[in-house]
């Protein structure tokens, strides 16, 4: 990838937003799929960071065939922003096959893996429901990342997964999971990794929402004002809520402060999501969940904690019924 400073177009995208392009600084832990990090050094009055990323060395952009950076065009799109939550993206610039983004920085306000209090919790949710009231920027040339790529990115295949960093992990996981899922649950799984159009179908009788396609609390800051500003939108969708939930839950489940199901609960009571769809909605998350991360928590209960993946194996099996409804 280029260096920063042979960036010529992030170099204008600065100077447009009269950025110094000076006292840059790479941070030392990469972006999670490999995109490069820079970030202005101590000093400057409004802090920016800039995400450097190409299809040749992001491993997302290549496993959801993203090659137009789905990151940056929505940083260039109007204001993606409603009532206190939204992104700090400036702009983005595109050098060639490297794409770049520019936002404030955010850093200190992001959240730790540590347990959130009930206030962090709704006001997270509570932003989650606003967020995905948004009507998503206008244009069909948004490149948003597809239902099937998203349930299927951990999928257990190695070729697929070759060089992303918890490969190894994902696979061993999932070899976990079909040897201590319910056999119903674990045949589930594995039809659906070989033709997701069940779920998809059952998905698409949802109604579409705008998704940042990534809440893991690495990702979501909440500001001194209690707005909440999302980074990384990478996977951003035009999909239903239950994709988005299913994967907060699941990645999120450790460091939240109520049960699994009093957050659907409390998640319900933030949407719009009409009332008709409440049980198909609240079914599918259940399945979308288990389909992104149900190696993560095979692994758990290898160490001990069976209780988990025990809960989702449980709610699985009755939500498996709406794949087959009308």
């Amino acid at each position: 990838m280029a260096a920063f400073d042979e960036l010529h177009n992030l170099k204008d995208l600065l100077a447009e937003n009269n950025v110094s392009p000076e006292t840059w600084v790479e941070m030392r832990q990469p972006g999670f799929s490999g995109a490069r990090i820079y970030r202005q050094a101590d000093g400057a009055e409004h802090r920016h960071v800039v995400k450097v990323t190409s299809a040749r060395t992001d491993w997302i952009m290549r496993a959801t065939s993203d090659e137009r950076c789905r990151e940056a065009v929505l940083a260039g799109a109007a204001h993606l922003r409603v009532d206190g939550v939204g992104s700090p993206a400036v702009g983005s610039a595109q050098d060639g096959p490297v794409f770049s983004i520019l936002m404030q920085d955010v850093s200190e306000h992001l959240l730790a893996n540590e347990r959130l209090t009930r206030h962090q919790l709704d006001m997270i949710l509570s932003g989650m429901g606003r967020l995905h009231s948004l009507t998503p920027p206008k244009g069909s040339s948004i490149p948003w990342c597809s239902v099937e790529h998203r349930l299927t990115l951990f999928m257990p295949d190695a070729e697929k997964l070759a060089q992303f960093r918890i490969a190894e992990d994902i696979l061993r996981g999932w070899e976990m999971f079909f040897e201590l899922a319910p056999s119903g649950i674990a045949s589930l799984v594995r039809s659906l990794f070989d033709d997701i159009s069940p779920l998809e179908q059952a998905l698409g009788r949802l109604p579409s929402r705008f998704l940042h396609g990534d809440l893991k609390l690495d990702n979501i800051a909440i500001r001194p004002d209690g707005d909440l500003s999302l980074i990384d939108w990478s996977m951003a969708m035009y999909a239903p809520a239950a994709v988005e939930l299913g994967w907060f839950l699941s990645m999120n489940s450790r460091a939240l402060p109520i049960s699994l199901d009093e957050t659907i609960s409390s998640y319900m009571s933030y949407s719009d999501i009409a009332t008709e769809f409440h049980e198909a909605h609240q079914a599918l998350t259940i399945l979308c969940g288990l389909l992104i991360r149900g190696w993560r928590k095979a692994l758990d209960a290898e160490s001990g904690d069976s209780s988990e993946l025990l809960w989702w194996c449980k709610r699985a099996s009755s939500a498996s019924n709406v794949l087959g409804a009308r």
